[in-house]
């Protein structure tokens, strides 16, 4: 694989402040990744994200392992302290992300869960909000990329031993300050159902303007989407997510249609919003695949937003 694959470069933007300061000196700046799969052998599902805020000098975290649709463990984590970048690597509280070469090892130990796990990019990243006409994106002040890939290794859950992959998931990074209060709500869906197939959806509205993105991937190139169409099932709540059916055009003219079943959904309070972080199976052309999806929406009731973090306390 080339060695240009992944720039090192892209890899943080935590480096020496650009002089004249701009947008990194913004409050709640904020560098995220973040890394899910499923592996259908043995039935885990995993989610993980390490965010740096290097101007309020903190760090969080989350990891979520789950078996057969039943959650095993959610792990949020936060931890005050001067963000140092080195080595491309990155921590908080047993969880570890680091860059070997074009490949990313993920690491955590605590007493009840550890892990050793490396990712193996398929595709190139996929890059959003990175056209300068896109204007819709600017109340966001956010940069993200998006990525398929290979999960391979171990883990260990109270004292038993689970093979992990080789299982295909994906990756995320991005950076900015990530304001999600003007976004009204988005639906983010991520699969692969092989090494030649996978697609990105991204869709939603921002300030009352629809905006769509996303890509196919044939296992040669990432090919934008030209066209989608969503149809939801919610549970009794009318926002978690049950079920769906995705039809979509990517520029080269190619139709596909994606049947979605929710597996497990959890709730999640970013800032000025409330997310259904989910994991879902998906089928398309006769192939069974597993990915992500993410319904957020606008929520400026902070007490609800609240409730909802304290909801997450009793996983702990």
């Amino acid at each position: 694989m080339d060695t240009g694959y992944i720039d090192l470069d892209e890899i943080s933007h935590l480096g020496p402040r650009a002089k004249g300061g701009g947008v990194y000196d913004h409050r709640l700046w904020r560098e995220s990744y973040y890394f899910n799969f499923t592996d259908p052998d043995s039935r885990i599902t995993m989610i993980t994200t390490i965010g740096i805020l290097p101007n309020r000098k903190l760090n969080t975290g989350l990891v979520v392992l789950v078996k057969n649709r039943r959650i095993l463990c959610i792990r949020p984590m936060l931890e005050r302290k001067q963000v140092r970048f080195n080595d491309y690597a990155f921590s908080i509280k047993g969880l570890k992300y680091s860059v070997e070469g074009t490949d990313w090892r993920l690491v955590y130990n605590s007493e009840k869960l550890s892990f050793n796990i490396l990712f193996r990019p398929l595709n190139m990243i996929y890059p959003y909000i990175t056209d300068a006409s896109d204007t819709i994106f600017e109340p966001i002040g956010s940069q993200h990329y998006e990525q398929f890939g290979i999960f391979e290794g171990g883990l260990v859950h109270k004292g038993r031993s689970i093979d992990i992959g080789p299982a295909l998931g994906h990756r995320d990074h991005s950076w900015g300050i990530r304001n999600w209060s003007p976004v009204d709500h988005y639906r983010l869906f991520c699969c692969a159902f092989s090494k030649e197939l996978a697609f990105n959806l991204w869709q939603g509205s921002i300030n009352g303007s629809k905006f769509l993105k996303g890509y196919v991937f044939d296992g040669d190139d990432n090919t934008p989407l030209a066209r989608a169409g969503v149809r939801d099932v919610y549970g009794k709540d009318s926002r978690r997510p049950s079920k769906a059916v995705i039809d979509i055009r990517d520029a080269k003219g190619r139709k596909f249609k994606i049947d979605c079943r929710t597996l497990f959904s959890i709730r999640l309070p970013p800032r000025g919003s409330v997310m259904y972080e989910s994991a879902g199976e998906m089928r398309c052309d006769g192939r069974t695949g597993y990915g992500v999806q993410e319904y957020l929406y606008h929520e400026p009731n902070s007490l609800y937003r609240l409730w909802v973090f304290l909801g997450l306390l009793r996983y702990l």
